[in-house]
């Protein structure tokens, strides 16, 4: 074989580590028995299979200094003893790691990530007699240390051999090779993440996935928060906000199937400037919203906010940050609980912005993509399938699905590089923008979406809610600003019913209380930043600006935070995108939603944290 025996030898210490991680899941497993008995044991096991692909990429992250090390000949002695000690102690931090991590679940109630050390000073208070009273959690970790170093020592002994560079350049090289492809788990589309784990649809099952050091390492780079203290206490923030909103349930909700369409790209501004003839008709036949705010610029921040409520203050998308495995209380799955059928529809491939396991661990029974459809003549050739044959495709597969259902949609064409397809060219304004005619061909394929389903029985005991993941470019000055940049349509429609202006400020956040409040399901359990666009509230709207400011958009204007939580207000035109000179502002509004987010990010119960 031209594998070097310590190459070889790595690889056996690697597949041997497996034992130990399928040991720790089945430790975790009865350490939470009580969490898991309600699963069927199929479930269960389909977890520990998929544990094992994360078990390998941990394995090779955590060693990734003892795969670097094995990139030089260990001749000497002195090298082979320190890459053994090398292997045994960061092996036995992970092992430390997962066994500390019992008992830290169930405070945290997420894998350890490296945001516990912004709390560590509530932690640190209670330690002494956390140890004590665990001290045979430290134990059974030193044990296992020692026993790793023995066991590593006598069964993966470093046999001599004679060894020629070319020979040695091929086996590090494959070392490389495998090490990679375990760290990413698989040959794929994407690189698996913390959030790949979660795809059973159950957040307990994602946790018991997942493992300490794999969860660890992979949040690591991501950025962490310190804890507010702009009020005295977290309570005090949230009576600021309760009594401020309006968050009582609406009775009137009917039962209905629910269609979700999430149009990629369109700003209010190509509504407003004429190129969406066909939503402009359906504006004036629907609960139509023009001061509403997308809560983020990119795609990957929206699903956040339109499921589960979380407007996009991060630095990074929540999907992708530190707290990616908290638990958070989600619309489709409390739909899920009332009997709704949840099914996501995106004609790009799995795996793109990691929309298929965001959906599956946060409520979706299942999740289409450019793989599922049939055929493949109408590939764009960079992204998938185009707008017209896909929401043709979703028509028929939603007269298909149980009833009630949730059906949501996402539509591509109108991205960059914003492909037409060949017999669509030259058929829409192009306009002054590049996005122009893509605008207009997804709104002729929205047109011929409705034209196909309005006599279908399904459709007329359906509600449609639309509107765009983000705005894109734009070129008017009355949208481009600090507020008119997040504007975005959104329209509910039912076939049939007449339509009516909506004047208050609302956002991406609110559509999935409003979605609940439409069909008579109660979403109390969900974050405190989603209202219900059909309550009686005034209708504010949460931005992060430029990455640097905080704004909340509402009738009397712009409050404005920065970083160094100095607060201004402005009156902001409407119409003209105008905003008046800042002045200082002490509205507390504001200031207790990010004491409330922040803080519950960190303490992992933003959803019940009340």
């Amino acid at each position: 074989m031209f594998l070097l025996n310590q190459h070889l030898r790595l690889f056996k210490r690697f597949l041997f580590l497996l034992i130990p991680y399928s040991l720790l899941r089945i430790g975790f497993y009865f350490y939470h028995l009580n969490i898991y008995k309600q699963y069927p044991q199929d479930q269960i096991f389909e977890s520990f299979l998929l544990g094992m692909r994360f078990d390998l990429a941990a394995i090779c992250l955590l060693n990734s200094p003892v795969i670097l090390l094995n990139l030089i000949p260990l001749k000497s002695r002195a090298l082979q003893v320190g890459e053994r000690l090398l292997f045994v102690l960061l092996n036995f931090v992970g092992v430390t790691a997962s066994l500390n991590d019992f008992e830290l679940f169930l405070f945290l109630g997420k894998r350890l990530s490296f945001d516990f050390f912004a709390i560590t000073g509530d932690i640190l208070q209670q330690l002494p007699q956390v140890m004590v009273y665990y001290w045979y959690l430290p134990l059974i970790s030193l044990l296992i240390g020692i026993g790793f170093y023995f066991t590593d020592k006598k069964l993966f002994r470093l046999k001599k051999e004679k060894l020629t560079w070319p020979r040695f350049v091929a086996s590090s090289f494959f070392l490389i090779t495998l090490s990679f492809i375990a760290i990413r788990g698989g040959l794929q589309h994407k690189s698996i993440n913390v959030q790949s784990a979660f795809t059973q649809g159950a957040n307990d099952l994602g946790h018991l996935v997942v493992n300490t050091p794999y969860h660890f390492l992979r949040t690591l780079k991501n950025k962490s928060l310190e804890k507010l203290s702009l009020f005295p206490t977290d309570e005090a923030a949230i009576n600021v906000i309760l009594n401020r909103r309006d968050l009582r349930f609406n009775e009137s909700g009917k039962k209905k199937n629910i269609v979700l369409i999430i149009l990629e790209s369109f700003s209010l501004e190509y509504m407003e400037e004429g190129y969406t003839p066909f939503l402009s008709e359906l504006q004036k036949k629907s609960h139509f919203y023009p001061k509403h705010l997308a809560n983020g610029r990119r795609s990957i921040e929206a699903l956040p906010s339109l499921l589960c409520g979380l407007p996009s203050l991060l630095d990074e998308p929540i999907s992708k940050s530190i707290f990616q495995s908290n638990k958070f209380i989600c619309m489709p799955e409390l739909l899920k609980e009332a009997g709704y059928t949840n099914y996501f529809f995106h004609g790009g491939s799995k795996g793109t912005m990691g929309f298929h396991s965001y959906t599956l661990s946060h409520g979706f029974d299942r999740y289409f993509s450019r793989e599922d459809y049939p055929g493949s003549g109408d590939f764009d050739g960079t992204w998938g399938i185009f707008d017209g044959p896909y929401l043709e495709h979703f028509a028929e597969e939603l007269k298909k699905m149980p009833k009630p259902f949730f059906g949501a949609v996402f539509t591509l064409s109108s991205h960059h590089p914003y492909a037409v397809p060949l017999e669509y060219l030259n058929k829409f304004p192009k306009g002054s923008l590049e996005i122009h005619e893509s605008i207009g061909y997804t709104d002729y394929a929205l047109r011929k979406f409705f034209e196909k389903i309005e006599s279908e029985d399904w459709a007329r005991e359906t509600i449609f809610f639309i509107t765009s993941d983000h705005s894109q470019k734009l070129q008017s000055k009355k949208f481009q600003n600090t507020v008119g940049q997040f504007r975005v349509p959104f329209l509910i429609y039912e076939i049939g019913k007449s339509g009516q202006l909506e004047t208050k400020v609302t956002q991406h956040s609110d559509i999935p209380k409003t979605i609940l409040d439409a069909v008579g399901i109660k979403g109390e359990r969900m974050p405190l930043t989603a209202v219900s666009s059909l309550s009686q509230d005034r209708g504010y709207a949460l931005n992060y600006a430029y990455g640097q400011d905080y704004i909340l958009v509402g009738p009397e204007g712009v409050y404005s935070l920065n970083k160094n939580f100095e607060q201004n207000f402005m009156n902001y035109d409407w119409d003209s995108g105008d905003l008046s000179t800042p002045q200082p502002s002490d509205d507390p509004l504001l200031k207790a939603y990010l004491q409330y987010f922040f803080n519950g990010l960190l303490s992992n119960n933003l959803s019940l944290y009340r």
